[in-house]
């Protein structure tokens, strides 16, 4: 296939590549501020239940649980994702940068967001789940 054939795919891709762009990243920040809302009122609830010993322990026992060790890696990108688009949003509201907003989406919050993200999850991964087998 030459440089100049174009594809239905390609067509699409170039014409909606960056059209919907804030809109994806609207829906991101609300998705995940919904389930960091969600996450808060858990924690808090399970801190307020583990006064008894036995409860604590037993706690203890389910937060060292590989399940559980990637739900906090899951956790992570939440709140990774959710505070870069957040600064990025906060910029674009400012008026800096307005023009290239989509293109800060892209390489902001998910580009430094991706990079954050494995410089976590990794550690989180090797230490929580493969040394617990």
């Amino acid at each position: 296939m030459s440089r100049t054939e174009t594809t239905p795919i390609t067509l699409a891709a170039r014409k909606y590549a960056w059209r919907y762009v804030g809109n994806v990243a609207f829906w991101i920040q609300r998705l995940t501020g919904v389930a960091l809302v969600g996450y808060l009122i858990v924690h808090v609830h399970t801190i307020r239940e583990l006064q008894n010993p036995e409860t604590f322990d037993a706690a203890l026992k389910t937060f060292g649980t590989p399940l559980f060790k990637l739900a906090e890696i899951g956790l992570l990108a939440t709140v990774i994702l959710h505070a870069l688009n957040g600064i990025r949003l906060t910029i674009v509201d400012m008026g800096v940068e307005l023009s290239r907003q989509r293109q800060w989406f892209w390489y902001f919050a998910i580009g430094v967001g991706a990079v954050l993200f494995l410089a976590g999850a990794i550690p989180m991964f090797i230490y929580g789940i493969l040394r617990h087998s």
